[in-house]
């Protein structure tokens, strides 16, 4: 099985996270995630507010998941 290493940190965006991580094992490799220090990451989700007054540029940062990365760069 081939290897890919994902790198992230810090509040990292969760879609852009999570997307390519579960992608790529469907797709059969085997995902290595890689930070700065091997340890638990909290990832942001970025939401627009449901309001039609509010412009589509402004968004809400929330919290999002956790990803382990296993591997320190």
């Amino acid at each position: 099985m081939a290897k890919i290493v994902m790198p992230l940190g810090d509040a990292t965006e969760a879609l852009d996270t999570f997307y390519p991580y579960f992608r790529l094992q469907e797709a059969g490799y085997e995902v290595v995630v890689a930070g700065p220090e091997a340890r638990l990451y909290h990832t942001v989700l970025h939401e627009i507010p449901p309001n039609s007054d509010v412009p589509w540029d402004i968004t809400q940062e929330r919290p999002g998941y956790h990803i382990r990365a296993t591997v320190a760069f």
